[in-house]
């Protein structure tokens, strides 16, 4: 906690990270601006100060902070309980390539994958991208599952066409299909009946005594009780209280040391751009005509307190080697195209909401991060390739959904201290 600070419960500090090179000189927003009909290039937003005097963090600590050492920022209690810096809120977070917290209907195919960002472009067929589905899962054409594949719905699964899984399956209720051949190369645990045309475990097959296996092969089968699952962490308890850190840093923030108006982005009459430098920084909204774009290229975290809602698109670029942690309060509504990080890696963009509401991401977006937003349901329209990962209530898709996973992000606290 800064020193003369009030404790105002659940906390972050800022503690470490940005872009190499990074100077006291350089810690300024830019704003760029084009109004509907003007070919203004539009303005810098001067430093203040030098852009430390208000930032609340010794120069040394700044230094290392610019000099991409430590974590990002810290949650955790102010009066020394368990702190845990952003990587890791990231890490348990973000292990699965989808999470509902509700049942899941799709009408046409499901495929998810994973990759490295860190290691090179991505190439299909990457083995990962776990599923997790709170209710029933039911798909009326194929899925494919280049993980582990949990669901916990006493509806179990469905699916019109075939089933493949990579790893381990667990379904809390019957197993069923139309036709086709299945596969789940590791254990099966089925808490009701298989009733799929042909089944192939690769590890053991458990199924209750009062239900059948059907025709399924498997290394083995045991019949005794299987347990039911709930795979997303989605009871209030449980959830990442976003709503309180967007609060706590309406108050505690750098804004004043890179002479940022929170209001930069309300109203807008047309394009405008803002770039960030290392720090974490408050918006009060982000509203008008559009479009929008923040550009990060260092490790900043971001706060949205009221949302965002634009006639026309919002895009977050993050460059290599910026990070952008984002916590959104409020509605989000963008009519026109969403283009949410980069699909080379997109383990280095978190995004946390608050509301319980429906975004809709229209056809020609990008979704390449990861989106926590336990409460919200999320409608994607035309093609959807998600880049990332997604934790929802409640997910659906106009087209097959294909989900390709950054496994990068289970590295993210690997900068975080000893805890």
């Amino acid at each position: 906690m800064r020193p003369g600070t009030r404790h105002w419960g659940p906390w972050l500090l800022l503690a470490g990270v940005l872009t190499t090179g990074c100077t006291r000189g350089d810690l300024v927003a830019t704003l760029h601006s084009r109004d509907a009909g003007s070919s203004d290039a539009g303005e810098d937003v001067p430093p203040v100060d030098g852009g430390l005097a208000d930032s609340g963090l010794p120069p040394d600590d700044w230094t290392a902070y610019c000099a991409g050492q430590g974590p990002l920022i810290v949650l955790g209690d102010a009066d020394g309980g368990t702190r845990t810096c952003s990587g890791r809120l990231a890490e348990q977070t973000f292990r699965q390539a989808l999470c509902t917290c509700e049942g899941l209907a799709l009408s046409a195919a499901m495929e998810t994958d994973a990759f490295r960002g860190s290691q090179g472009p991505y190439s299909p067929g990457g083995q990962g991208g776990d599923v997790g589905v709170n209710g029933g899962l039911s798909v009326n054409d194929s899925v494919s599952v280049g993980g582990t594949l949990r669901v916990g719905g006493a509806g179990g699964i469905q699916v019109g066409r075939t089933l493949e899984v990579a790893g381990g399956l667990a379904s809390s209720g019957p197993l069923t299909g139309s036709s086709g051949s299945s596969s789940v190369m590791g254990d099966a645990r089925v808490r009701g009946d298989v009733s799929l045309a042909s089944l192939t475990v690769g590890g053991i097959l458990t199924v209750p005594p009062e239900f059948t296996p059907g025709p399924a092969q498997a290394a083995e089968v045991r019949r005794e009780p299987v347990d039911a699952v709930t795979p997303c962490a989605c009871e209030a308890a449980s959830q990442v209280d976003v709503a309180a850190l967007i609060d706590h840093h309406a108050r505690d923030n750098d804004n004043a040391a890179i002479g940022l108006d929170a209001a930069a982005l309300e109203d807008l009459p047309g394009e405008r751009t803002l770039e960030l430098p290392c720090g974490r920084f408050l918006l009060s909204r982000i509203t008008g005509v559009g479009p929008a774009t923040l550009t990060i290229r260092a490790r900043t975290a971001l706060f949205i307190q009221d949302g965002a809602d634009l006639d026309e698109g919002l895009t977050v670029d993050v460059q290599p080697p910026g990070e952008l942690d984002l916590f959104i309060g409020g509605r989000v509504s963008v009519a026109g195209p969403l283009v949410l990080g980069s699909t080379s890696m997109p383990s280095r963009v978190r995004v946390y909401l608050t509301r319980s509401s429906v975004l809709s991401v229209s056809a020609g977006s990008t979704l390449a991060g990861n989106l926590y937003a336990p409460g919200a349901q999320l409608s994607l329209s035309g093609n959807a390739d998600v880049f990332g990962s997604v934790f929802v209530r409640h997910l659906e898709a106009a087209a097959p959904l294909r989900l390709h996973y950054d496994a990068d992000v289970l590295d993210a606290g690997a900068g975080c201290p000893g805890e």
